[in-house]
Formats: structure tokens, C-alpha cells, sequence
């Protein structure tokens, strides 16, 4: 019954934790500068912009589940570019009125390649939150109550055994090693 309790306590103080994580979103994020090709461009996604020399590129960026990913762009003269990143493989287009050298507009592929970088590590990148936090509190489980995390994963199995110590040692050893590794995933995350 003790062993019950315990796990329903586990069990909820992991929910709370996964939904507190789940709060994060883009709402909220503030912009960041990316700098490009000697150009400083700030990026604010909770707006859809894209700034640079004063100048206010609307963008929108769309998933269609997978790896593909769609990007519109709308310039301040109205005119647009798009690019569809597939994988490995992109398409895109403009449209008619679309000339950003004549009108003084940094090109679309530039744009991409700005919004881009924050995706290929120049910007946040790393593990979740929520993978750390998982790993974190097993490990802890492990180490602190290895004869309940036996149970939960062996015994239920058996009717009146007890785990060896070899197992409570390796319960034990393998709760070290999950708190290494979100030590990891944390730092690789920062």
C-alpha cells in the first residue's frame, strides 16, 4: 500500500512538472539579433518581423508536419517571396512585383538564411526541458528508492520476492548515470 501511495506521488509530481513545461511557447519570446553577412537583422517571432537598416519585413513560417517547413515573406512594397524546405530538399518562388535590388530590400534567400540560423545552432538549440526534467527525476527515484523502482519495473512480475542487492546497487549506479546525463542535456541546452 506504502509502495502504491509512493508511486501515485511520483506519478503526479511528474505531471505538474510536464505541464508546467508545457507553458512554454513563442509567446513572450523576446526579439534577438542575428547578425548575416556583416548586417545586424532583429527577429521578432511573437511579431512575425524582420529588421534591418529600419526597414520591416513581415514573415510567416508554417509546418506541415515532418521536416517540411514553409516560409512567406511580404515586403514593405507588397510584393512576396516563399521558399518550401522539404528535408534536405527546397522550392520557392516570388511574385511578379518581386525585385528587392532595385527597390533596396535584402533579398529572400538572405531572410531564410537569417531565420535559418537560429534552427542550425546559432540560436537556442539542445534538448527539452521536459527530457531533462525526466531524467533528472528518475535518477533521483533510482537513487533514493531503488527497491521501488525494482518493483515497478521487475517485481510486479513475481508474487513475494525481494530484489538482490547486485540489483538495488545497479537500480542505484543507473540513477547516478541519469542524473549525469541531464547534467549533459541541461548544459548542451544553455
Amino acid at each position: 500500500m506504502v509502495l502504491m501511495k509512493r508511486f501515485c506521488l511520483w506519478i503526479v509530481v511528474l505531471l505538474s512538472v510536464f505541464t508546467l513545461c508545457g507553458c512554454q511557447g513563442k509567446e513572450g519570446q523576446e526579439p534577438y539579433d542575428v547578425t548575416y553577412n556583416g548586417e545586424t537583422y532583429t527577429v521578432d517571432q511573437e511579431q512575425g518581423t524582420i529588421t534591418c537598416d529600419g526597414v520591416v519585413y513581415q514573415f510567416e513560417i508554417s509546418s506541415r508536419g515532418g521536416n517540411s517547413v514553409n516560409l512567406d515573406i511580404t515586403y514593405p512594397d507588397g510584393s512576396r517571396y516563399y521558399w518550401t524546405k522539404d528535408g534536405s530538399f527546397g522550392h520557392g518562388g516570388w511574385s511578379n512585383d518581386y525585385n528587392p535590388e532595385t527597390s533596396g530590400y535584402v533579398p529572400g534567400d538572405v531572410l531564410w538564411d537569417v531565420l535559418s540560423l537560429e534552427s542550425t545552432g546559432q540560436g537556442h538549440s539542445g534538448p527539452s526541458l521536459i527530457l531533462v526534467v525526466f531524467l533528472l527525476a528518475v535518477g533521483v527515484f533510482q537513487i533514493i528508492s531503488p527497491r521501488t523502482a525494482w518493483m515497478l519495473g521487475y517485481g510486479w512480475r513475481f508474487k513475494d520476492v525481494e530484489p538482490s542487492e547486485l540489483a538495488l546497487t545497479v537500480n542505484r549506479a543507473v540513477g547516478v548515470l541519469l542524473i549525469f546525463v541531464s547534467i549533459i542535456c541541461l548544459l548542451a541546452s544553455l
